[in-house]
């Protein structure tokens, strides 16, 4: 557990933790941006006991979810740029311009648009594990747009029809509709996803409009990926075909990005496999490093 401190910006009051690992194998610092409708905390804690690369991690929650949100109070439409921007002036804040990335789902999105963004300043890119980052889980856009359809009926069943518990099913059978269905399982996710489930059906919304931008100008997400050099791409082996594949096509077509599937893992990956995951992202970050 962590102190929770808070940073007022402009359009949100946007909550970090920060760890301290006095163990630490270096003394490099990483931040870790969750997915939609979970907060950050509740993402990595299972991971954070295994890290061994960080003396610093800084975890926050994006806008709409965990303890951030909107100064006016009330859930509201976010971009990804806006939560970009934000990550980008806690990171101003805490005075890291260095610092390594792990990251999933719409934090994945958030941290490639990030790596991006500091590309166009002239700022070095930044080493990143992404696990199943949204807007690469097909390589082709047009067919992604249809996968994110999905989500925006299950945005749009929250917030018209204030059935959560629906809502989130509709999602969980888009994003993983290979899982297993163990119903401890399955009340769990329900659960996670239900805390703020506006805040949840506003941060879809806020990939998929991001797709669309994508889809209508295809060199947006191309550009994106040029920017990343050294990327950790993380797929649960029950994940759709078409997701695995074009990350093994980006492994293949970038030569320091690497693919991993998990055993018996789903879109929900880091509830799943916390320990494994860490121990392969120890690996990724020794190597090569400093």
């Amino acid at each position: 557990m962590s102190d929770v401190f808070f940073l007022s910006l402009p359009n949100a009051r946007v909550a970090y933790r920060l760890y301290e690992n006095p163990n630490a194998q270096t003394d490099r610092v990483c931040i870790l941006l969750h997915g939609a409708g979970v907060a950050g905390e509740i993402t990595f804690a299972p991971m954070m006991p295994y890290f061994t690369q960080w003396r610093w991690m800084l975890v926050p929650d994006l806008k709409g979810m965990g303890d951030s949100f909107h100064h006016h109070g009330e859930e509201g439409a976010v971009s990804i740029d806006e939560l970009t921007s934000e990550v980008e002036a806690l990171l101003a804040h805490v005075k890291w311009d260095d610092f390594d990335l792990v990251a999933y789902s719409l934090g994945g999105l958030v941290a490639l648009n990030l790596n991006h963004q500091r590309s166009l300043q002239g700022k070095k890119p930044v080493k990143m594990a992404l696990l199943e980052p949204a807007s690469l889980d097909r390589e082709d856009l047009s067919t992604l747009m249809d996968v994110r359809q999905k989500y925006r009926n299950a945005s749009k069943l929250i917030r018209d029809t204030g059935d959560v518990e629906l809502g989130v099913a509709c999602f969980m059978d888009g994003v993983s509709p290979n899982r297993r269905k163990h119903p401890v399982a399955e009340a769990t996710t329900q659960s996670r996803l239900a805390h703020r489930p506006f805040g949840f059906a506003y941060a879809l919304d806020a990939v998929t409009d991001h797709v669309g931008l994508m889809a209508n100008e295809p060199h947006r997400r191309q550009a994106m990926i040029d920017a990343s050099e050294q990327v950790f791409l993380f797929s649960g082996e029950l994940s759709h075909d078409a997701l695995k594949q074009h990350y093994d096509l980006l492994s293949v077509q970038n030569p320091a990005w690497q693919h991993k599937t998990m055993s018996a893992c789903d879109h929900s990956l880091p509830f799943q496999k916390p320990r494994q995951i860490a121990n392969h992202i120890n690996q990724w970050f020794i190597e090569g490093s400093s």
